[in-house]
């Protein structure tokens, strides 16, 4: 269910240093120049040089493809499933594709010429897919990338959303503003057609989509990174399933255009009489990655690529009996024995919050990692990584690969899409392993690729593809852990769009005890020095009132773990009468602390968030409350002040109705405050003259 730290598991996450640079990776590495010498030496010793100057790409070299059928009819056919088929074709409802024969010869030129024009003005519409990988950033354009300069900032405001906020950077004169206007509902296969969905696709999805699925879609269809950080239960299976059909059908897109060219390249060889592997390939042939693996989804459970799966083959192969199914996805039996079951267990008395059960139905293991590579017509689970399409891990499962010394992890070098849903849960599980595994993609090749280097694309040879890369991240709300990664860790040379809606009430008005909640502002000078100005505050101030008479029945709740074991160390040394409970600590000790605390045999308990959000337990007899940081999880604090209810004190204590709850927190927690107390009051609190506030859920 969660991973143990190392030995420094005390210290906060510091990014290392990657084995291999980026910015070192160019055209002129060794394995890439090795590769072009080879390939040279055979086309000069096997091709005439004649044959080389005179050849150029015709229509008459490829294959049932007729001379009045531009490129452009490629492209619909990436888009739509099929080629050479009208637009009111592609632009018809019907679910299922037609079979319908080549058209016949035209003899009018002039006809010919107005059919192209036309086809050429249906394809702009079709073009994002292509616009997207075609395009060449020059140095400057990465230069300004990299600076986060020229960026255009744009609002608008959507129905399902709510406030969004577009940053394109502006990398050319002539660069478009996004479609910011709010889009029209998803209700059938047409309006799919319009957004570039293939045709295959479109026939198995459940139609209508909602007003959230539909804004949702027309945003990830642009290829631009997204932040949504309101995901609920509610509709975490509506955003389950836009992130899959845009991920298959973006897979679907780049398998068509590999597919197609390799029947472009055969048919050039066969003219000359050649392997494919001896010909010079033109630039316009450039389609691939250094490695086949393209999207990349990072989640927290199995039961999540359980769920996963199971939609991308509803999509693929629509709805089939358990027998259909397992023809369609290979080794499916044995995916489901791995990723199903093991549900944990949930008393029925004294039951665990509701969001509690939601969150950990379902097999909750947090270290696996799936490969899934499409054929012609099957989808194969298990597959090996090098030649996987797609990949479903947790962060743990992911670092592990990284780590792996016996194999490399250079199939992680060309991704084209990071799916992140439920990032919430990865705090809760080690948030280092996200990063750590973030900070390794899109690194220079350990080994020399399979890949043909005439069929890479350029910017992939250069070490740009991480400004190829979209991400996609889903949380259920803001922290500024989330919003450092998209930051930090996301380049996309089309921008990102960031729904920051505020928080009208927050948490606070969910707490049912009647008391006070003092808000106590630590001052720091900088982000680096909150751990330690926090830590000095509370041992200058806090501390201290733990010796006062009556001051007693105190739990310190402690979100970071790093702070955890600092503060531990410190009552240990200041011979502190405290127990402890944490997310390592067995049921025993945890029954024998918490009998301890109620009977007044220890002044302090200190509890982890951690311990909290695996177990939920409810802890009686806590008369003072220390929120040592907001919590991370917006529902923990009125969770942690409702368990001071009067029903759960010792009525022999003797303290009768005192009581209090201290919140510390700093102006860098503004984020977190957000979450508790609204947006409004959270900027009171981070920049007001006063140094402690008050609030008061008291009738």
């Amino acid at each position: 269910m969660k991973q143990k730290h190392s030995k420094n598991r005390g210290k906060p996450y510091k990014k290392p240093t990657p084995a291999r640079r980026n910015e070192k990776f160019s055209k002129n590495y060794s394995f890439i120049q090795r590769s072009k010498q080879m390939e040279e030496m055979r086309r000069r010793e096997k091709i005439p040089e004649t044959a080389i100057k005179e050849y150029e790409p015709i229509a008459e070299l490829l294959p049932d493809v007729q001379e009045d059928v531009d490129e452009a009819g490629f492209y619909e056919q990436l888009v739509t499933g099929y080629n050479q088929v009208p637009t009111s074709h592609i632009l018809s409802s019907k679910t299922e594709e037609p079979n319908i024969s080549p058209p016949k010869q035209i003899k009018s030129k002039k006809k010919k010429s107005s059919d192209l024009k036309k086809l050429n003005s249906d394809f702009e519409i079709y073009n994002s897919f292509t616009k997207r990988f075609d395009f060449e950033l020059s140095t400057e354009n990465i230069n300004d990338l990299v600076a986060k300069k020229n960026v255009k900032s744009i609002k608008s405001n959507w129905s399902a959303l709510g406030s969004l906020r577009f940053e394109i950077p502006q990398l050319s004169d002539d660069t478009k503003d996004p479609e910011s206007n709010e889009p029209k509902e998803v209700e059938n296969s047409e309006d799919l057609q319009k957004l570039e969905v293939k045709l295959s696709i479109c026939g198995n999805v459940k139609f209508p989509l909602s007003a959230l699925q539909s804004e949702l879609f027309n945003i990830v269809n642009n290829y631009q990174d997204l932040y949504y950080p309101h995901r609920t239960h509610s509709n975490a299976e509506e955003i389950r399933y836009v992130y899959c059909l845009h991920a298959l059908n973006h897979m679907m897109k780049v398998r068509s255009l590999i597919l197609r060219n390799n029947e472009k390249v055969s048919a050039l060889a066969k003219s000359m009489k050649l392997s494919p592997n001896e010909i010079s390939i033109p630039e316009s042939f450039r389609d691939q990655g250094l490695k086949r693996m393209k999207v990349v989804f990072i989640v927290p459970f199995r039961e999540s690529a359980l769920k996963i799966v199971n939609i991308i083959g509803d999509l693929l192969f629509g709805n089939q009996d358990d027998q259909a199914r397992k023809n369609s996805i290979s080794n499916y039996d044995r995916f489901l024995g791995d990723y199903s079951g093991n549900t944990i267990y949930f008393p029925k008395t004294n039951p665990k919050p509701v969001d509690y059960e939601q969150t950990f139905s379902g097999n909750t293991d947090d270290n696996f990692k799936l490969g899934i590579r499409f054929t012609k017509k099957t989808m194969s689970l298990f597959s090996d990584m090098n030649s996987s399409d797609i990949l479903v891990a947790s962060p743990l499962g992911l670092r592990m690969l990284v780590t792996d010394k016996d194999n490399d992890f250079d199939f992680l070098n060309s991704i084209e899409l990071l799916i992140i849903d439920q990032a919430e849960l990865f705090l809760a599980q080690n948030w280092e392993n996200l990063l750590y595994s973030l900070d390794h993609l899109h690194l220079q090749p350990q080994k020399l690729p399979d890949t043909n280097c005439q069929r890479v694309r350029t910017w992939c040879l250069s070490g740009a593809s991480s400004f190829y890369r979209q991400t996609l991240l889903f949380a259920s709300h803001e922290l500024p852990e989330f919003r450092a990664v998209l930051n930090s860790k996301c380049s996309n040379y089309q921008g990102k769009v960031r729904v920051s809606n505020l928080v009208e009430h927050g948490d606070i008005r969910n707490v049912l005890t009647p008391i006070q909640q003092v808000f106590r502002r630590i001052a720091c000078s900088n982000v680096e020095s909150t751990f330690d100005d926090r830590f000095q505050y509370f041992v200058k101030h806090i501390v201290p009132q733990f010796s006062k008479p009556g001051f007693s029945h105190c739990m310190l709740y402690v979100p970071s773990y790093f702070d955890y074991v600092r503060i531990r160390n410190h009552f240990k040394a200041e011979m502190i009468s405290f127990v402890q409970i944490n997310e390592y600590t067995k049921k025993e000790k945890i029954s024998r602390a918490r009998d301890i605390f109620f009977h007044s045999g220890a002044s302090v308990l200190l509890y982890s968030e951690r311990a909290h959000f695996f177990r939920r337990t409810r802890i009686k007899g806590i008369r003072n409350l220390i929120i040592y940081q907001p919590p991370n999880f917006p529902h923990f604090y009125s969770e942690m002040i409702n368990l001071m209810l009067e029903s759960n004190q010792n009525p022999r204590d003797g303290f009768g109705d005192a009581m209090s709850v201290s919140v510390l927190y700093t102006k860098y927690d503004l984020l977190s405050l957000s979450n508790i107390v609204g947006s409004e009051n959270a900027v009171k609190l981070t920049s007001g003259k006063k140094d402690s506030y008050l609030f008061s859920t008291k009738t």
